[in-house]
């Protein structure tokens, strides 16, 4: 089973990938496009839909976050960069400007 994103080997030529999944249903005409950040077919992260377009990732709690956190069985927790883009591409276009940061920092934790 794969635990996180440092189960997968990183090389330099890595990017994110994007997924925008538009919704279905009864109801599809109030809801808004979902845009998914993928790294190696898993989700791990998130463009929100409306302008500011912002980052988020989901990432593994550090011990010192499961200390203070008030769920310390869940062993992830989501992060939002501070960057907000004026459109979708920029956002993308960021995340992947920021792979190796991101990654270096932090542990990505696959949702799917």
């Amino acid at each position: 089973m794969i635990t996180s994103i440092n189960d997968f080997k990183l090389n330099e030529a890595m990017k994110f990938t994007f997924k925008t999944e538009k919704p279905t249903g009864k109801w599809k005409s109030f809801d808004n496009d979902s845009h998914y950040i993928k790294l190696n077919g898993k989700q791990v992260g998130a463009i929100h839909h409306a302008a500011p377009f912002k980052i988020s990732f989901t990432v593994l709690k550090t011990e010192e976050d499961k200390k203070s956190d008030k769920n310390p069985n869940c062993p992830w927790k989501r992060i939002t960069l501070k960057k907000e883009s004026t459109t979708l591409q920029e956002a993308k276009d960021f995340a992947n400007m920021m792979f190796d940061k991101i990654t270096k920092e932090f542990t990505l934790y696959p949702i799917d």
